[in-house]
């Protein structure tokens, strides 16, 4: 009956502006056999009190394992009903899924309404997530105009990882696979934009490097130098929407992007596996100019042992949009990349002093005029009147004023004493 209701309410009237309803991550790259999940998220434009959907994915790639309820309508302490809704595993679809507000309380900040828990099938491919029959309702109790976001995840062939360096060395345990994602370390769903994972085999001696290829990512790729045998290895990246969920204060500076670096599993990373560890990644130079941000302050900086790091940054090239930028790093953690604001884009040598530093010359221009009026005025008293009128019509002498600004501060003073 309290269904039946909901959506009685929720099908009548219209509202004037748009809620966006959106699965999050929107992207998302990772191997074959990883269980995975996406948030359902919710960005109110006006108070809501109830809201479902439908959800689709591909079943050859993904399954649906669980559905759970988030804090989207419950955030002000409102009691909510929820219904996880039918999976259909086989036909790729979950159904029926709803979140009302039991009461008179609404929602009016953005949350998670649901988190869609899944694993892979052992396939790769890109399994696109859709939502359809998306309903919300609000205040009133009529239906909003929404907007949806859908998503996708690229799932990624997972070769052997049984190989060893000619049998020198076996590979490092508890090191392949799973480079560290959202759930692994603790970041908030909603807040990853975008996760992006590279797997190389690692065998000792050898450069090794991750590429990245989104255009959404800043970072080109990731390289060091492999010190043990270690077989497949992921390396992931968190292109975050704000700042880590895992750090306390954001870093200095202008942010371009906020990122979480995973390179293997927990333990992995550390001096006696990986040496000279460097990070490749671009800025936009739109970006730059927007925000009047010289090439050279920008800097990548880590977050380790509470505090924020930067770290050695040097510019390696550029193209037509993008300006190249490597950094040395002795770990992976958060990162940001920071650049900082320059108020006059022409130079030092073409700043002009704001209003406080002129404030603070003033007495002392207005001294010197001072000084450089009494000296006139002392000058022309020993002159006949034909000598004078003769030196009025000159303009002034670049010895007695000084500069055009001494003269203009000047002029200002005779005139207020004469006032």
């Amino acid at each position: 009956m309290v269904i039946s209701i909901f959506l009685s309410i929720v099908l009548t009237g219209t509202a004037s502006a748009d809620t966006i309803v959106s699965i999050s991550p929107q992207k998302q790259y990772l191997e074959e056999n990883q269980s995975f999940a996406v948030n359902i998220y919710i960005e109110p434009d006006t108070p809501i009190s109830g809201a479902q959907f439908d959800f689709t994915f591909n079943s050859t790639l993904a399954n649906v394992k669980d559905v759970q309820e988030k804090n989207a309508l419950s955030q002000t302490g409102a009691t909510t009903m929820f219904n996880a809704g039918s999976i259909d595993n086989s036909q790729g679809t979950l159904t029926g899924v709803y979140s009302l507000i039991l009461g008179k309380d609404t929602a009016t900040k953005p949350g998670t309404l649901a988190t869609i828990y899944l694993v892979s099938t052992g396939r790769s491919g890109l399994c696109k997530l859709q939502l359809s029959n998306v309903i919300v309702s609000n205040s009133s109790g009529n239906a909003v105009p929404v907007t949806v976001v859908d998503g996708s995840v690229y799932l990624e062939d997972a070769e052997s990882a049984d190989q060893s360096d000619n049998g020198s060395e076996p590979p490092a345990e508890d090191t392949s696979g799973g480079g560290g994602g959202g759930v692994d370390n603790g970041e908030n769903y909603e807040n990853i934009k975008l996760k992006e994972i590279s797997r190389v085999f690692v065998s000792r001696d050898t450069v090794v490097s991750y590429q990245y290829k989104d255009a959404e990512n800043p970072v080109t790729c990731v390289n060091y130098t492999a010190l043990r045998n270690a077989g497949f290895v992921t390396a992931s990246i968190e292109v975050l929407e704000n700042t880590s969920c895992l750090v306390s204060d954001e870093p200095e500076g202008i942010v371009y992007k906020n990122l979480n670096i995973w390179v293997g599993k927990n333990g992995y990373s550390t001096e006696e596996n990986i040496g000279s560890p460097v990070i490749n990644f671009r800025v936009s130079k739109t970006w730059l100019e927007e925000n009047r941000i010289q090439a050279s302050t920008i800097k990548l900086n880590r977050y380790h042992l509470n505090a924020w790091n930067p770290l050695p940054t040097v510019k390696t090239g550029e193209d037509s949009d993008y300006i190249f930028f490597e950094s040395e790093t002795p770990g992976f953690s958060p990162f940001a990349i920071t650049g900082q604001s320059s108020q006059f884009a022409s130079g030092p040598e073409n700043q002009v002093p704001d209003s406080k530093e002129i404030l603070a010359l003033e007495p002392a221009v207005e001294e010197n005029a001072e000084a450089a009026l009494s000296s006139e005025m002392e000058y022309e008293t020993g002159q006949d009147e034909d000598a004078k009128e003769n030196r009025n019509s000159q303009a002034p002498a670049p010895g007695i004023f000084g500069t055009g600004v001494l003269f203009l501060s000047a002029l200002m003073f005779f005139k207020r004493n004469r006032e």
